[in-house]
């Protein structure tokens, strides 16, 4: 993904129509944000972190798309958190860094996966955080990176497909 400034991240924003709360309690310091060259999404969260954008970049196109996002999945026969797959890299994730995403839909319905709760799918697949190696244990894949970021690529087009 190519460097996003605040500037371009509020041009990105207007265009899109976002909701002017949105606007106004989106979180962005592009200088805390590691590894631009290796990622084809960002999440930008508000400062009560339960909502934002995710910038998507696919084939030199940026999308933004607003979501909603829900801390934790809950067992509710044991009440403990439970564990996930994400929906968008496959990262095996434990229930304290597992969370649902929502995406409105344009017939105003909402969309809802699972997901990393930090939203680093990039990096996941990249083998660059700790998850990454727990969650290859975990789940014995035997894909290579490049297999990973391929995969990941499809997921976020559906994504697009299906939210745009």
């Amino acid at each position: 993904m190519k460097y996003i400034d605040r500037e371009s991240l509020t041009a990105l924003l207007k265009a899109r129509r976002t909701k002017p709360r949105l606007m106004r309690d989106i979180r962005f310091v592009p200088e805390e944000v590691a590894h631009w060259d290796k990622r084809e999404m960002l999440a930008v969260f508000t400062k009560s972190a339960n909502e934002g954008v995710l910038l998507i970049e696919l084939d030199g196109e940026l999308v933004l798309l607003p979501f909603e996002r829900g801390k934790r999945i809950i067992d509710s026969a044991t009440g403990r958190s439970k564990s996930i797959t994400c929906d968008f890299c496959k990262t095996w994730q434990r229930g304290s860094n597992a969370a649902i995403i929502c995406f409105p839909l344009s017939d105003g319905r909402t969309k809802g996966y699972l997901c990393c709760a930090d939203l680093d799918c990039s990096l996941h697949v990249r083998n660059l955080t700790p998850q990454s190696s727990l969650s290859r244990t975990q789940l014995h894949e035997d894909i290579t990176t490049e297999g990973r970021i391929v995969r990941l690529k499809k997921s976020l087009h559906t994504l697009i497909e299906q939210c745009s």
